[in-house]
């Protein structure tokens, strides 16, 4: 069981019980850009993080771990574990350790771990069935995310390993001079954005954490997402 920060346990969870008990489970996932804000403001408020930076640092985490909430219990169900990057790389011995070893990269003389913010793995055998990349935005480094994933598929140890985006593709949402360019929306039909091509065309699946008009078999709202991972572990 991944253990959550004291930060998560005590401002985000309760917001959101309070958007669980006013929206349900089935609608959760609509409002995880609200839930995040809200958030934002408590730990600012909390911090002094008048500027924003600690905030930054802090945001990160809070997602992988909003969704790590919402999963972790459905992929025990199915017989395999959850763990991040960070708990990998600490790893100095025992499952996790080889669950390292087995999505490890050489380049030349060293050896680099991809970046991947949550790892879906047997326990039974350290096998990595599926890497989860967790962004806010679509400018917070998705192209590391792609190149990632190309790494791994071109390597005959790693080409298995399917790899996932969840997204709150914040840009979508409204603020003082109306709405931001959606990176993942496909508006007035216009021709979807360079984001949207690239993350559609190569990532084994895209899952937007909101009301998204603009679904297909690549890219679908984030309550598609334990249906489409009981496919690939079953």
């Amino acid at each position: 069981m991944i253990q959550s920060t004291e930060n998560f346990q005590t401002i985000l969870l309760p917001i959101l019980r309070r958007y669980l008990k006013e929206y349900g489970q089935k609608e959760i996932h609509k409002y995880f850009f609200e839930i995040l804000d809200e958030t934002k403001t408590k730990f600012q408020k909390k911090f002094s993080d008048k500027n924003g930076q600690k905030w930054r640092n802090e945001s990160g985490k809070m997602l992988e771990l909003l969704i790590i909430y919402f999963i972790q219990n459905e992929v025990k169900k199915l017989g395999y574990e959850i763990t991040t990057d960070d708990e990998v790389r600490r790893a100095k011995d025992g499952i996790l350790e080889e669950v390292g070893y087995n999505i490890i990269l050489k380049y030349g003389e060293y050896y680099v771990l991809p970046d991947g913010d949550i790892i879906i793995f047997d326990p039974r055998s350290s096998d990595v069935k599926a890497i989860i990349s967790c962004k806010a935005s679509l400018r917070e480094r998705f192209a590391q995310t792609l190149y990632w994933k190309l790494k791994l598929s071109l390597n005959a140890r790693t080409q298995y390993i399917k790899m996932y985006f969840i997204t709150v593709d914040k840009e979508w949402n409204k603020n003082k001079t109306g709405f931001k360019k959606p990176a993942l929306d496909i508006r007035d039909d216009k021709e979807p954005t360079k984001p949207r091509i690239l993350l559609e065309y190569e990532m084994d699946g895209v899952y937007v954490t909101r009301y998204f008009a603009n679904e297909t078999d690549k890219v679908k709202m984030f309550d598609k997402f334990i249906r489409d991972l009981k496919e690939i572990l079953k």
